[in-house]
């Protein structure tokens, strides 16, 4: 993967519907082509405590997910796990999905309550 491409890198805040509270993380929905260096860069530009990268979809509404602080992959963060299921939510509507990520599956169910998507 050359260096120069820049896949969108998405900010959320999990846990609060104030944008100003939570725990933030950055998300990439489309880390296909990224080697762990540029993920890596990335992480430390954003300097967030985690953020996610998909990189490969695995099956309808299943993904594997890897996560970086801005010093090293780490096995899992709950907070990247939330905002990543909220990004997909908001590009492709609520439903289950399932993340493979370095500490084992976890499922993501997201749905709409009052306007509002919510993940569990």
């Amino acid at each position: 993967m050359t260096h120069g491409h820049r896949p969108e890198v998405l900010r959320y805040t999990a846990f609060s519907a104030d944008p100003a509270g939570g725990n933030p993380a950055g998300v990439v929905l489309d880390a296909a082509g990224l080697d762990e260096e540029r993920m890596l860069a990335i992480a430390a530009e954003l300097g967030y405590s985690e953020s996610a990268f998909l990189t490969e979809r695995t099956g309808e509404g299943a993904y594997t997910v890897r996560y970086f602080s801005p010093k090293a992959e780490v096995p899992f963060c709950g907070h990247a796990t939330v905002a990543t299921a909220l990004a997909l939510a908001e590009r492709d509507g609520p439903g289950a999905l399932e993340f493979t990520t370095p500490a084992g599956v976890v499922p993501v169910s997201v749905v709409r309550e009052g306007g509002a998507l919510r993940a569990t």
